[in-house]
């Protein structure tokens, strides 16, 4: 058996106790034989630090001091890291069961693999699931372009996206810290310079919905990106993701379970890149 890479996973949190510990667990209890885990908290003011040191003694490393934003904390974690594969993770969402397992085994069977990302999935305040979305084909055109966003061909979900390091370092080693909405659409831009990104046809991670998250950020977060699309293509948002949504999508790459196998099945497509090993 293909021996499983080390992940080094980073969560930023800031003044997030309500949700902080059902993270940090969903986390902790995938019991990952080679987890570097990482939790920055900015200095908070809430019962978060207490938390934290509850679990301290499983994390590779913690701190608990103001800092320069979610971006400069989330790079401080990185650059403490060592793991071959990276991500990081919210302080209010969650990694599903298994998750860790499934893409260890993905990045050590597939090494031409180098980014991947799995289903969208939405929770609300108490954890329930309150939406799954297929994501539509993921051109790196399109990616370098913008197009991913939810005003175009849907988000790509930084919760369920996992890399390896070859690639993070390739394409530019942190995180764009100027950003406080958009680091990680900026971040798959400079990725899909190099490579394309897979998709796990598979539940990896849920993004938590909080009723607090205002209008006004939403369009911050629109303003930030910078990069729109062209006025009449935007009219043809909804069929075009209508037309690339769905598993069966025959061009981009996926990581899919054959039921005959009894295995995941990498199916790269005529057009995929293997980019950074």
């Amino acid at each position: 058996m293909t021996e499983l890479p080390k992940i080094s996973l980073v969560t930023p949190s800031y003044n997030q106790a309500q949700f902080l510990e059902t993270t940090l667990r969903s986390v902790l209890d995938q019991h990952y034989p080679k987890l570097e885990y990482f939790v920055m908290d900015g200095g908070s003011a809430d019962d978060s630090p207490e938390i934290i040191r509850r679990y301290a003694h499983q994390f590779a490393g913690w701190v608990s001091a103001p800092d320069a934003g979610q971006a400069a904390a989330i790079n401080a974690g990185f650059a403490r890291s060592t793991g071959e594969i990276m991500a990081w993770l919210n302080s209010d969402d969650l990694l599903m069961p298994g998750a860790l397992s499934l893409v260890g085994q993905i990045f050590a069977r597939y090494p031409q693999i180098t980014w991947l990302s799995g289903w969208d999935a939405n929770v609300d305040v108490d954890g329930h699931i309150t939406a799954v979305r297929l994501p539509v084909g993921r051109f790196s055109a399109l990616i370098r372009r913008g197009w991913y966003h939810g005003r175009g061909l849907g988000f790509i979900r930084q919760e369920s996206t996992f890399w390896r390091r070859a690639l993070w370092e390739r394409s530019g080693g942190q995180l764009d810290e100027k950003r406080r909405y958009t680091m990680d659409f900026a971040l798959w831009q400079r990725f899909a310079a190099h490579a394309d990104l897979v998709t796990v046809d598979s539940l990896l991670a849920a993004f938590r919905h909080q009723p607090q998250q205002k209008t006004a950020e939403i369009e911050r977060y629109y303003a930030e990106i910078g990069v729109r699309l062209p006025s009449a293509a935007r009219l043809l948002t909804l069929p075009l993701r209508a037309a690339l949504a769905g598993p069966t999508w025959p061009l981009t790459p996926h990581v899919r379970y054959d039921r005959h196998t009894h295995a995941w099945q990498f199916r790269p497509g005529p057009l995929f890149r293997p980019g950074i090993r």
